[in-house]
């Protein structure tokens, strides 16, 4: 609404890789905007931040939110085409929702497909649900993509899109998202 996604996108990529100079062995996603996949502004950042480190590059999962629509086609698959080639993987966020068709599957060229998690939340109670599941991986599978199913909250849900074929599972089943605190930081402190 204001205006500011670019510059949030911004931040959270230095953000970013500051935390993954930190931890050398997490690997990381990042939520980008699709305003910012037509900012060539941001991949020159994503070069100048990692100097070109795939070792950094290499661990960064680099997420196109699908829920907006996507500008610029063409822009958006050549901001693709840069991630990849320094090393990132790029996954399409939020499919099956919002403004992501299959459109974008088609000529993206992602690696990886994040299933919605709205229609993961009521596995195991709403038969809709699974059907939609089920031809989302099937569909991203035939494009030779990886996928992801969000929202994962409990042991049903993980059977059902084991069953499913689902690549990744990612939920509070798993654990609840964690604030990173700098430990470095903090024995500084009480170093001095």
């Amino acid at each position: 609404e204001l205006g500011l996604s670019k510059l949030i996108d911004h931040r959270a990529l230095e953000l970013v890789i500051e935390l993954l100079r930190a931890t050398p062995n997490r690997k990381l996603a990042l939520n980008v905007s699709a305003l910012s996949t037509t900012d060539g502004h941001w991949t020159d950042a994503l070069e100048a931040l990692t100097g070109k480190d795939r070792g950094l590059t290499e661990r960064l999962i680099v997420e196109i939110t699908g829920s907006a629509a996507i500008p610029d086609m063409e822009a958006t698959a050549a901001f693709v085409s840069a991630l990849k080639n320094a090393g990132c993987m790029v996954a399409l966020d939020n499919f099956g929702a919002g403004c992501a068709s299959f459109r974008s599957l088609r000529n993206l060229g992602v690696d990886m497909v994040k299933i919605d998690g709205s229609f993961i939340e009521n596995l195991g109670q709403d038969k809709k649900d699974e059907t939609l599941v089920q031809t989302l991986v099937e569909l991203a599978q035939s494009f030779g993509f990886a996928t992801v199913g969000e929202w994962v909250s409990d042991a049903r849900s993980v059977e059902l899109l084991e069953k499913a074929g689902v690549s990744y599972l990612q939920g509070d089943f798993f654990g609840a998202p964690e604030l990173y605190e700098d430990k470095s930081a903090e024995a500084e402190k009480s170093a001095s």
